[in-house]
């Protein structure tokens, strides 16, 4: 795993080149501690920058950027190839020359050579963003892998003085180093952050810069300027040819396969010169994976869980249970009050977008306490998305049907009433009955669900309803001051509405499934991964994101989608399977997910830090964030609000990082 960063400057606006990229190499080293190179062509003003975290082949003829043996393609790449030993056994085979680094970027700069990017991008199986420079043809080549694990950016650094500088990178950070770039911000990115707790498909947070896509690669032609698009994997027409390949009508034969696809995707990500661990939550994905890790044998299983002293967020007693039954080697740690303010300091900082999802925290403190015992670690990622594991995989299909059939007054009314009584007391009147309420409910954080089950019965429509149960403020157009109300409602549904919602069951929950695999998944959850983790030079894989398992979930009848405890029923059958006895009770448990309890923490340890962020003094100046409705919400929140919480952990985020951003009114784009 490492960093990368560069230009093209071919109007000369930068007075240091070398100066320049030196600079957008810092502001990723975090992502690679172990070594830097650099590349430059000057002539064609190129510029590009490596830094290496050593994960395999440690030596220094892995180093980056790398030439191609025939030094037509220069590659500065971030990533791991899975199946990088059997395109080398196709390489050597066909003669084409290797370079002697046994590592998978020498692999993939010599099918360069071989093949072209066209022909590349297919073949690879891996998680992985480069930046690929074809010296023959004078194009730079970006691209990113299927699902959108690593991240790209790209785009032009703009001062309104000159030419605009092409520039790229594995992080934002990386193209605002250079000097050029004074781009304003886009209103509708700081209202996603707001709302949908972070930046939404390729909608840049700067105007003029994007996010590659998952699946997608853009070229610039050297000599024009011009950029190509290209979009090697389109994910919903992979979903719909492995729909078409045939549902799976034997049962125990597709739990054989599921089985076998698992421990062939975790051996794949065992490749490693340095040592191995596992996130281990005591939930059904990273169970799966740490018992497919023990099955392979080899090096010890080591495994590493966070835990609160609030019981109700707390994951230790299930890990446990596990890891004994593993045989593992065990490590938990926990998050002491004393240290959250720092930590959120750290939380915000490691990202390099406006990011709120408060397991941010968690995820950070979780991957801290890895990195002292082992440099990769593999995580459960992907299993909720493929294999529908959220609450509104089974459930939202049924409260949309609800809400058409009931009058919306009837449904405010209702709600009004749900809202009327505080986070805290929900929890304490469910808490009794919870074995007989739905999955979601028997958990924690009831209060917060019950708050947002009130936003979900004002939905005037599907799309509303959809908005209502992923987003944390229903407007956030109110508490920015350069996006009218109207703006937002024209332009705030486009980054996120897909395609319709169906009205029937199945069509409806494979809408939904697709919206979290395009959109949910990049843009949050691997967001938020691939962060906190490049924070502490950890690298992060993901087993359950393989793209035999994604055919294999899209072959999956609708009706096998639940099970005992919630969603992903062949999931949680193969955890009930293959888990010695003692930990076989998570395959029917309810899903915990990696909350936080952020509404006491806003009240307790955090809360002379978000007053002192949300002050009037400190942020009203800044002019990008309307200070009394964001402080109304965290009034609201410490009133027992959960969803205000939420509301108000956003804004915190979102004023930090424009104070780390440089950002103010003058930079925000007004709608």
């Amino acid at each position: 795993m490492c960093g990368f960063a560069g230009f093209v400057d071919r109007s000369e606006r930068l007075a240091d080149p070398r100066a320049v990229l030196r600079a957008m190499a810092d502001a990723v080293k975090h992502r690679g501690p172990d070594g830097e190179g650099f590349f430059q062509d000057t002539a064609r003003g190129v510029g590009i920058a490596h830094r290496r975290l050593a994960i395999l082949d440690r030596t220094p003829a892995a180093a980056q950027p790398m030439t191609s043996p025939d030094g037509r393609w220069v590659l500065a790449y971030n990533g791991e190839l899975w199946n990088h030993p059997e395109l080398r056994a196709e390489l050597c085979a066909a003669g084409s020359p290797v370079s002697e680094s046994t590592g998978d970027t020498a692999t993939l700069v010599a099918l360069l050579a071989a093949r072209g990017i066209e022909a590349t991008l297919p073949a690879l199986d891996g998680m992985f963003a480069f930046a690929a420079l074809d010296r023959h043809e004078g194009m730079l080549w970006l691209a990113r892998d299927r699902f959108g694990v690593k991240p790209c950016f790209w785009g032009w650094a703009e001062d309104r003085h000159g030419a605009p500088v092409f520039v790229f990178g594995s992080e934002l950070r990386a193209l605002t180093a250079c000097p050029t770039f004074r781009n304003t911000v886009s209103p509708f990115a700081l209202a996603n952050a707001l709302g949908m707790l972070c930046p939404q498909g390729a909608d840049g947070v700067y105007d003029g810069v994007h996010a590659l896509e998952p699946g997608c690669a853009v070229g610039l032609d050297l000599g024009t300027g011009l950029v190509v698009h290209r979009q090697w994997f389109d994910l919903r027409a992979a979903a719909r040819a492995a729909r078409a390949e045939g549902e799976w009508t034997d049962r125990a034969s597709a739990l054989t396969a599921l089985g076998e696809l698992v421990d062939a995707a975790v051996s794949r990500r065992l490749q490693s010169d340095v040592p191995v661990g596992a996130f281990l939550s005591g939930g059904i994905d990273s169970s799966l994976v740490a018992s497919a890790i023990a099955r392979a044998g080899g090096a010890p299983l080591r495994t590493f869980t966070l835990g609160f002293a609030d019981q109700r967020y707390d994951e230790r007693p299930r890990a446990r249970t596990v890891a004994a039954a593993l045989g593992a080697e065990h490590h938990e740690s926990t998050i002491a009050d004393v240290d959250l303010p720092e930590l959120a300091e750290d939380a915000i900082a490691a990202f390099d977008v406006p990011f709120a999802d408060s397991s941010a925290l968690p995820t950070l403190a979780l991957a801290r306490a890895a990195r002292g015992s082992v440099g990769v670690v593999l995580s459960g990622e992907g299993g909720d998305e493929f294999f529908a594991g959220y609450e509104r995989h089974v459930r939202m299909h049924a409260l949309a049907r609800w809400n058409r059939r009931v009058p919306a007054f009837a449904r405010a009314r209702v709600a009004g009433a749900l809202e009327l009584i505080g986070g805290d007391t929900w929890d304490r009147t469910l808490a009794p009955v919870a074995p007989w309420l739905p999955a979601g409910l028997r958990r924690s954080q009831r209060g917060r669900l019950v708050h947002k089950l009130a936003g979900a019965l004002r939905a005037s429509d599907d799309e509303s309803l959809w908005r209502a149960l992923l987003s944390a403020w229903p407007d956030p157009s109110l508490a920015i001051r350069a996006l009218p109300t109207d703006a937002w409602r024209a332009h705030g549904h486009r980054a996120t509405q897909v395609s319709g919602l169906p009205p029937d069951e199945e069509g409806f929950t494979d809408e939904l499934l697709l919206r979290d695999q395009t959109l949910y998944l990049p843009c949050d959850t691997l967001t938020k991964l691939d962060r906190a983790t490049m924070e502490c030079g950890l690298e992060a894989r993901e087993p359950l994101l393989d793209a035999r398992l994604f055919r294999f979930a899209w072959r999956i009848p609708h009706a096998w989608r639940t099970g005992t405890g919630g969603g992903k029923g062949l999931l949680r059958e193969l955890a009930a399977a293959r888990l010695p006895a003692p930990a076989r009770v998570i395959a029917s448990a309810p899903k915990q997910g990696f909350g936080v309890p952020l509404r006491s923490w806003l009240s307790g340890p955090l809360a002379g830090w978000a007053d002192d962020l949300l002050s009037p003094t400190r942020l009203d100046p800044r002019g990008v964030l309307d200070g009394e409705v964001v402080r109304a919400a965290l009034a609201r929140a410490r009133a027992g609000d959960e969803s205000a919480a939420a509301q108000a952990w956003a804004a915190c985020c979102v004023a930090r990082w424009c104070e780390h951003a440089a950002i103010d009114s003058s930079r925000v784009r007004r709608a």
